[in-house]
């Protein structure tokens, strides 16, 4: 099965966090450099979320049409699919915020992004967390025959 999702996720848990350590530096050393590189980081995360959310449920039809997910997975993939649409639209509001911050050079727009990054940083390490355990807890994605062939090998 040809998973697309995975590879785009990684992006949107990895580029919050650049983007917290940016704004950090930028409210220490009141660069605006670091505020700009701030936006463009999350701006970018908000784009590849696009990519994960899409790729994500083109991905789950297949784990779902092919049956490779214990029964009491589904409920974990829909939730995750749900959290998946609540973590972009975090990214849409924090990137928006970033945008005021920045052409309204204000102090307070500034503060309220650095908490909606903690937010959206949160959010998408909770949602990893989730989607960690629909592979690694419900076999989400993994081929029956792949599962069966390492029980066998793990009885030798």
């Amino acid at each position: 099965m040809n998973v697309m999702h995975p590879p785009f996720v990684h992006f949107v848990i990895a580029l919050p966090l650049v983007a917290l350590f940016s704004q950090f530096t930028y409210m220490v050393t009141k660069d605006p450099a670091y505020s700009k590189a701030a936006f463009r980081i999350i701006a970018f995360a908000m784009l590849v979320s696009l990519f994960a959310v899409f790729s994500g449920i083109n991905d789950a039809e297949k784990i779902i049409k092919n049956h490779n997910i214990m029964q009491d997975g589904l409920t974990v993939l829909n939730s995750h699919k749900l959290l998946g649409f609540g973590v972009l639209a975090l990214l849409l509001l924090t990137t928006l915020s970033k945008w005021l911050a920045l052409s309204k050079r204000s102090v307070a727009w500034e503060n309220f992004s650095i908490v909606l990054i903690i937010i959206t940083l949160m959010a998408s390490l909770y949602q990893g967390r989730s989607g960690g355990s629909i592979v690694y807890q419900y076999t989400g994605g993994i081929d029956s025959q792949t599962i069966q062939q390492r029980l066998e090998e793990r009885k030798k």
